[in-house]
């Protein structure tokens, strides 16, 4: 089969592989849809923290299961089906409690040590399955995942009011964010400094779309903080109205000051959010099916393994560009 290796040259190739055979409790998923994240640019280029090549990434996947392993019983060959990319240790307290996507041991889909979803096929515990309704498009299946991201952020507001929400950041998942605030009732204001993404966060549910420079004084219910600018953080409290709420989704790798005071007088929250759990990925797979028109908005391109591998390359060289989404079709 082929798969891109990402080399430690910053370099990402298509190679052959051997086609995985599914152990006891897992499942060989051929792959019919995968998303390329932020993340796997920033592992090519050498600067994520445990992404490291070389390596065979991605874990935004979905498609078909073409193998089951002894013991499996919930899933058949045929089967669609996407991928929670996450293996937790199981026997921990938080995984207990059913808190695996926090699990101290986890380990990720993509990394060294468990080839990722940029192939044809690819093995996975059948526990991390989630089946896919019909009415998805094989080639859509890949972004369930970061839907379960955008889902998982809103959902840590839980009953704190959301009538109205601002995103900064709309990229990929403040534009999804977007999405699931919208679908909830929320009127939702992103800021966004590119223009050509106007027009498809608009159609993805935004009421306003501004730049920063328009973004004025209003308060709202509750701030996302969706790009990794950590001004954003100081910004995004100013922004937060009496007794709400700053969710950080952007994966920030430095410490940011925080004005502790202002906080208490308002009595904010700032909540983290991390990854996602099997509840998300069921929002996500609903939220498709009513929008069919998502994969439409938000894809910039769909391409094959080998087209995938040199855009890769230039994406983690030169950045994203005007590209908002990007899937390969093995």
């Amino acid at each position: 089969m082929r798969g891109i290796k990402f080399n430690t040259d910053g370099l990402a190739e298509v190679v052959e592989l051997e086609v995985p055979h599914a152990a006891e409790g897992n499942v060989v998923v051929r792959v019919t849809s995968t998303g390329v994240c932020g993340s796997d640019l920033s592992a090519l280029r050498g600067t994520h923290l445990f992404r490291v090549p070389p390596l065979i990434s991605g874990h935004e996947g979905g498609g078909i299961v073409h193998e089951v392993g002894e013991g499996v019983s919930d899933f058949a060959e045929g089967d669609r089906v996407v991928i929670d990319p996450q293996k937790p240790c199981g026997t921990c307290d938080l995984c207990a409690e059913g808190n695996y996507h926090l699990c101290r041991e986890k380990v990720m889909l993509g990394v060294a040590e468990w080839p990722g979803s940029f192939a044809d096929y690819v093995e996975v515990p059948a526990y991390t399955l989630i089946a896919a309704p019909d009415s998805i498009k094989d080639e859509h299946l890949g972004l369930a995942e970061p839907i379960a991201v955008a889902a998982h952020a809103v959902r840590q507001l839980g009953e704190r009011k959301q009538k109205t929400a601002l995103v900064l950041g709309g990229g990929t998942i403040g534009a999804l964010i977007a999405r699931v605030l919208s679908h909830n009732g929320t009127e939702v204001t992103v800021s966004e400094p590119r223009a050509f993404l106007k027009e498809k966060l608009e159609a993805l549910g935004a009421a306003h779309v501004r730049t920063p420079d328009e973004l004025g004084d209003d308060t709202y219910d509750a701030v996302f903080v969706a790009a990794g600018v950590p001004e954003l953080i100081a910004i995004g409290l100013d922004r937060v109205g009496q007794g709400g709420a700053l969710v950080q989704v952007a994966v920030f790798n430095l410490e940011v000051p925080v004005h502790v005071g202002k906080l208490q007088v308002k009595e904010q929250a700032i909540l983290g959010t991390a990854m996602y759990q099997t509840q998300d990925f069921a929002t996500a797979l609903d939220l498709l099916a009513t929008y069919p028109d998502i994969p439409e908005i938000l894809v910039s391109a769909v391409v094959s393994l080998e087209e995938g591998a040199d855009m890769i390359t230039d994406m983690a060289k030169n950045g994203p560009g005007d590209i908002l989404k990007l899937i390969m079709v093995p």
